[in-house]
């Protein structure tokens, strides 16, 4: 392989290992030594691919997102544009999806002290309502909606899904799927002006 490549894929292992540390225990969880120890590594190699856990902290969040924006992609059919499937696709169903929603929520009080993580979590949300929005553009079961209400629906999606995630997360016997799903069903016949 070579070294460009080797570099970015331990990386991203790197990432992915420290991603497991935060779902587990929260951001403090996931210090340059624990990332070493879990990968087998050294903490000097370690520090090799990342300046320090700032560093770090930074591409296992964008790894978490760029990981959710593949689930999102694949979610969609040929062609054409699918709202319910999009929302559907990050529900935490499975325990990869729960452990990008753990590390998006231990990132929440990173950035709530530090201005580059609180731009990094403000682009990503905004980057997501926007996605909604064109989705909700193309679907053709949303075909009614005027365009300038779009964002204002794209916001109130996104807020309706973190919600259901959230409760779903820390409460999941009160919320299992069949519960996620109704919500998520709910809010897109609000979206949709229809009786839910």
């Amino acid at each position: 392989m070579p070294a460009a490549l080797d570099h970015a894929a331990r990386r991203i292992a790197l990432a992915e290992v420290a991603a497991d540390l935060v779902a587990a225990g929260g951001a403090e969880a996931a210090t340059v030594r624990a990332v070493a120890a879990a990968a087998g590594f050294s903490t000097k190699a370690v520090t090799h691919y990342f300046a320090d856990k700032r560093a770090l902290m930074l591409l296992t969040y964008r790894h978490a997102a760029l990981s959710s924006q593949a689930r999102t992609d694949a979610s969609q059919p040929e062609g054409r544009a699918d709202i319910a499937a999009l929302l559907h696709a990050l529900l935490p169903t499975d325990p990869r999806i729960e452990r990008d929603w753990r590390v998006w929520f231990s990132f929440w009080g990173l950035a709530i002290a530090d201005s580059e993580f609180a731009a990094e979590q403000r682009q990503r949300m905004r980057e997501f309502v926007r996605r909604i929005a064109d989705c909700l553009a193309r679907d053709p079961a949303f075909a009614q909606l005027p365009a300038d209400s779009l964002s204002e629906a794209a916001s109130a999606l996104f807020a309706a899904l973190v919600g259901i995630v959230t409760q779903a997360i820390f409460d999941p016997e009160s919320w299992p799927l069949a519960a996620q799903t109704a919500a998520i069903t709910a809010a897109l016949a609000r979206v949709a002006g229809k009786p839910a």
